[in-house]
């Protein structure tokens, strides 16, 4: 097996890995690993539709990521002595 092979069986299994996540971060954590790598496939193997397409994804998933990051979570109400009543 050459290097090209196994740079797109670990993306496929990055890609793999997103689909049993239970969070939206550790979905585009993992959506960027496969970008990367498919990128690096895309690039090694000559396969432009795939290098294309990771080019698109990958700044879209750290877009997202950024907006995940920025918004931040909403404060819980508080809670008064009247309001346990």
């Amino acid at each position: 097996m050459i290097w090209t092979d196994l740079l797109g069986y670990a993306a496929s299994a990055m890609v793999l890995a997103t689909f049993c996540t239970t969070s939206m971060r550790q979905l585009r954590l993992l959506g960027i690993g496969s970008n990367i790598l498919f990128i690096l496939f895309g690039l090694m193997a000559h396969i432009h539709p795939v290098l294309l397409l990771h080019l698109v994804l990958l700044p879209v998933n750290l877009a997202r990521l950024m907006q995940m990051r920025s918004r931040a979570p909403p404060a819980a109400p508080l809670q008064t002595f009247e309001s346990r009543l």
